[in-house]
């Protein structure tokens, strides 16, 4: 199993448009990561909104699934079981279209019409962004389309709850590793863990006269992914190189805790305690991460 590199996950996140390892546009920028979603006052019967990843166009039958961010209302939810590697998924329907889409929960988030979420503020937070949004399975107002649509005998809408949530793959114990694009580092242990490995890197390539100008560009977040300076863009290529091999440039595996403390379970957000390492995620919604091996 190759694990990402600190550098690699921060660079790579869906919130910035740009890369430096990719060398212009991020390959997986989400425009879902960097726009805003009003209340819908007057949202359809039996819908909910819906957005999909660029990832869900891999199946050709999904295409049309992306739209730069923007939500789609989907009807006739239904639970489609667990696919093979292990994540649950959906089925569902489009305006009056009678085509029935199967998306995995890793592709796809639910914004619940009473909810306002900003993403495209200069101050947006990268540890924020996918807090507000809520998952299919937490999310009463799907969850009560797919009871509908499911021949089981269920007590009640909690019941039914339940049963999705055992469905999960993220129970406690869980092992899992961040999924590149959709997890950033905690921000100071990747600005401590950059400066130790610029330092490491740069002692043993004998460049130590580019050890403070390069931890200064790679963990300062400059506007522009691009320098002028020809020598430096050469030490930043060299670095990522040496990162690739070494154990202490990757990311840690996490294993999940549980649920996050302090969300109401009438919020239709599904989040996770996920601890990697000695650093504990409060607040991880389950699409930014992967899983390794389930309890």
């Amino acid at each position: 199993m190759r694990q990402h590199t600190w550098y690699d996950l921060a660079d790579h996140f869906c919130a910035r448009d740009s890369s430096l390892l990719d060398g212009g546009k991020n390959k997986y920028f989400e425009r879902f990561a960097a726009r805003r979603y009003n209340y819908a006052h007057s949202p359809p019967l039996n819908s909910v909104r819906l957005v999909f990843l660029k990832e869900v166009a891999k199946d050709k039958n999904n295409k049309t699934l992306v739209r730069n961010g923007r939500f789609i209302w989907c009807k006739d939810l239904r639970y489609e079981g667990r696919c093979p590697s292990g994540y649950r998924t959906i089925s569902f329907r489009i305006g009056d279209g009678n085509k029935r889409f199967n998306v995995s929960e890793k592709h796809v988030l639910a914004i619940p019409h009473n909810i306002y979420i900003n993403n495209n503020s200069f101050f947006r937070k990268y540890n924020k962004i996918f807090s507000s949004f809520a998952s299919v399975f937490d999310y009463r107002d799907a969850v009560k389309i797919m009871k509908r649509n499911d021949d089981g005998h269920w007590n009640d809408l909690e019941d039914y709850m339940d049963y999705l949530r055992c469905e999960t793959p993220f129970r406690p114990g869980t092992l899992v590793k961040a999924r590149k694009g959709m997890f950033f580092p905690n921000l100071k242990k990747l600005q401590n863990t950059m400066k130790e490995l610029t330092q490491e890197f740069c002692i043993s390539q004998g460049l130590l006269k580019h050890s403070d100008r390069l931890n200064d560009y790679l963990a300062g977040r400059p506007h522009s992914y691009t320098s002028d300076d020809k020598e430096l863009m050469k030490v930043v290529c060299r670095f990522n190189e040496w990162c690739q091999d070494k154990p202490q440039a990757a990311h840690p595996v996490g294993v999940v805790l549980g649920r996050a403390r302090n969300v109401s379970p009438h919020s239709g957000r599904e989040l996770y305690r996920v601890s990697f390492a000695e650093t504990i995620y409060e607040e991880v919604h389950p699409i930014q991460l992967e899983v390794i091996n389930e309890v």
